[in-house]
Parts: structure tokens; sequence; C-alpha cells
């Protein structure tokens, strides 16, 4: 392990390097500084200061076991005193020889003659935070999740900083994942689509939407086609439901691990986000899964609905998850400016690392309060 004196430290930072100290070790955070879940600029901002302190503090929050295994994989060394002694948390200093009984010994890292400091002595994503790991992290993941077992669950909402590799087949890896600008640029269209066949079928063929009061009384109200604006906000409403149900109640569905292909399609669908939340790659919904959503989706509204009245109600849905994935974006890896997006980051970031089976609501807290899920301040 390296010792770094504070003129070092000072050095190092001078360089542009993001350097923070705690428990009396140095972490070189340059790299994460753009995945940190409360924002560069937080990190930006303690460069050169000890944030032991901080991350037990509760305010902005309190730091999760999975944060101070991240800061891990970032240490570089120790703090020396300009005497020459290591300085510790609680103010003491030990000798320069020793630290932990273990004599120029490592420590999280395995110092080079470079400097630089390999995490952890363990390949490169290894879940430090979770025993025995039967994951092999050298090989494609999506098929090994079943050999977690009843495990699968905790192991999977316990977060690492890195990229995950699901598929061995390159074609089908690349499937699996998306950047974020492809949302926009394939379902805009297709909304466009839906608004206009719907659209042309009504002005051609007006149909009726039945409401059923009881066995005695029924009301039939016509539907045209200038009732398109109004459809199409009916289904952009009606996402802010479906987001919450979604989330909640298949998302956060705890799989049986006596069936392993549910556990692999739980990892797929969103289980791959919880374990790697700082991926951009694995953010955003694929538009081949997503494409399976939304025909469930449209199905449901056509249970309920004459199907050309459902096509303008379901392209209103689909702007709403465009919303909705352009959002969840932006909290995870944007800087979020007004006091609502800079709220909503801390709201995300405590399901993330805090509470994971509460605050389901992701553009919005609404449904949370209504259905008791709401993560307090």
């Amino acid at each position: 392990m390296i010792y770094y004196t504070e003129k070092e430290i000072k050095e190092e930072i001078d360089k542009g390097k993001i350097i923070i100290l705690s428990e009396g070790k140095v972490y070189d955070v340059t790299d994460f500084a753009d995945r940190h879940p409360g924002g560069r600029e937080h990190l930006v901002k303690q460069v050169g200061n000890d944030v032991t302190q901080q991350m037990e503090s509760e305010t902005p929050h309190h730091h999760s076991l999975a944060a101070y295994t991240i800061l891990k994989k970032y240490c570089i060394g120790n703090l020396m005193q300009k005497n020459g002694d290591l300085r510790h948390r609680n103010g003491t200093v030990k000798s320069n020889g020793t630290t932990n009984g273990t004599v120029n010994g490592t420590a999280n890292g395995v110092a080079h003659s470079n400097g630089t400091v390999h995490s952890n002595g363990h390949s490169r994503h290894h879940d430090s935070s979770f025993p025995d790991d039967p994951i092999n992290w050298d090989e494609p993941l999506l098929f090994q999740v079943p050999k977690l077992g009843d495990r699968y669950f905790e192991w999977v909402h316990r977060p690492i900083d890195g990229h995950l590799r699901l598929m061995k087949s390159d074609i089908c890896e690349s499937f699996s994942q998306c950047p974020w600008y492809m949302v926009p640029i394939v379902w805009i269209p297709v909304v466009m689509l839906l608004l206009y066949t719907s659209y042309t079928s009504l002005r051609d063929e007006p149909c009726s939407f039945a409401v059923t009061f009881s066995e005695d009384y029924n009301l039939s109200i016509p539907i045209t086609s200038y009732h398109l604006p109004l459809l199409y906000i009916v289904g952009f409403l009606l996402w802010t439901l479906d987001e919450y149900v979604i989330h909640r109640w298949l998302f956060h569905l705890c799989p049986p691990s006596k069936y392993p292909v549910i556990v692999i399609l739980h990892f797929l669908f969103h289980g791959q986000h919880h374990k790697a939340p700082m991926d951009k790659m694995r953010l955003v919904f694929p538009p081949l899964p997503a494409a399976s959503l939304a025909l469930l989706l449209y199905s449901v509204y056509c249970l309920f609905m004459p199907y050309t009245m459902a096509l303008a109600v379901f392209a209103g849905s689909i702007s709403g998850y465009i919303v909705y994935d352009m959002i969840h974006y932006y909290l995870h890896h944007g800087t979020p400016y007004g006091s609502y997006f800079r709220a909503l980051k801390r709201y995300h970031v405590k399901h993330h690392y805090l509470d994971q089976q509460k605050g389901f609501g992701i553009s919005s807290k609404m449904w949370d309060y209504p259905f008791g899920t709401l993560i307090k301040e």
C-alpha cells in the first residue's frame, strides 16, 4: 500500500484528480465522479476533504453498504502525517511500519511502481459484499443467475459499479443494450403512426364507448376523431399508473427460485439495472423487450375499449413511456436543475441504495402516496 502525505495529495488534486479521504485512507474517485449517484458536483465539493462523517450522516442521506463497497474500489493508499505516522479517523496515529498488524502490507489494493492500485485484489466486478458469490464474473451473467437460488433477490439488490455482460453472443448482447437516444428515435414514429391510424379510422367510422352502471342502465358514448386529443391525454395520464404497476408488481416481484426461466427473465427485464445502476447502456429499455411490454399493455386497453379508441390511448401511454425513460436516464446520469428534479433524483437514489421495496414512482411520486410506498425524507 502506498502512503500519501498531504503535500502529495495536493499535487494530485492540482493535476485535476478528484481525491477524497475516509477512515485514514486516500481515494481517487476521478473516474467514478460522472457515475456518482448523487452527482459529480457533490464529489467535486469534497475534493481533499475527509468524507467519513458525511457518509455516515443522514444529510443528505445515510450511505448504504453498497456505497462503501464501491468506494473500496478506488482506494489508492493511506494518509500519512508530516511526521511520517499514519493518521486514523479517531485522531490517533500509528507507526508507519504497521497497519493492523501487517508490515508494509496491502489493504484494499495492490500498489504498483507506477502508483496505480488494482482494486481489492479480485475480479473487476466481483461483489465483495456478497458472501460465497457463485457467479463467475469473467463469464456472461444472464444464465448464471439461477445458481443464486433463494439468494438471487438479495444479490440483485446489492449494486456494483461497472458494466455487465449478459450474453456470450455479440449480436444478442447488442440487442440487450440501448443508448438513451434510441428511445425517442424508435417510439416517436410509432406514436405518430398510432395517432394517424386512430384519427383516420375514427373519422371514417366513429365508434362508441359503452359504460355499464347496472343491468338496467347502460351508457353509450360516441367517439369521433374530434375526441383524439382527449384520448391521447387519458393515455398519457394512464401511463403514470402503468409505470407504477409494472415497476412494483412485475419488476420488483421476487421470482421463485424453482423456476430458473422466471429468474432469468426478471434479471433481463429489470434485475440487471438494479445490479449495475450506473451502467449507461442498461438503463433505458431496449426496443425488443419494450415492444413485448407495449403489446401486453395495448391488449389490456383493447379489453376495455374499441381498438380504434385504444390506438389513441395507447399512443398517449407510449408518449408517457418516452418521457419516463428520459427522466429515468436524466436522474441517473444528468445533473438535474430545479427543485423538482433534484428532489426526484434524491428519491430515486434512495430506491436503489436504501429501500428497494419502496419508491416505485420514477417520473413522479404520485402513486407512491395512495399505495403507501413513499420513501420519507
